[in-house]
């Protein structure tokens, strides 16, 4: 076996696996509304995200998810009206099992959030693209 054939074994044995069971993904939040709104992460390790402030129609706030086993229990969105607290109930949330490397966007409305794009992930069991309207 040549050098370059052994290079390409090890090459696959790292890679495949590392695409099946990872995530690399960009998420958008876009406001599509004039209302103040709060929205918050829970990723598939059960950490949160910061607290996202917006307050004007077409605000953008960019957020990474990485991880191994990313498709392992939902990434879940939750979106408030008022900035949220430990007993504040969300007025809409989006979750379901993501996993890849790509590109995702969620529309965030007043009365609740979904996805819409999305490129390069394998979207399952949840709000995987639904669109309201």
């Amino acid at each position: 076996m040549t050098i370059f054939q052994k290079f390409s074994l090890l090459f696959l044995l790292i890679w495949v696996p590392s695409i099946i069971i990872g995530c690399d993904i960009t998420a958008s939040l876009t406001s599509q509304t004039f209302h103040e709104i709060y929205a918050q992460f829970t990723f598939h390790n059960n950490t949160k995200s910061p607290i996202y402030h917006f307050d004007t129609d077409g605000q953008t706030q960019l957020v990474h998810i990485t991880g191994m086993f990313c498709n392992m229990k939902p990434t879940k969105l939750d979106v408030y009206r008022t900035s949220p607290t430990a007993d504040t109930k969300p007025s809409g949330t989006s979750q379901a099992f993501i996993e890849g490397f790509g590109y995702v966007n969620y529309m965030l409305l007043s009365d609740g959030v979904f996805m819409g794009m999305k490129a390069g992930i394998a979207c399952a069991a949840g709000d995987c693209g639904a669109s309201k309207g």
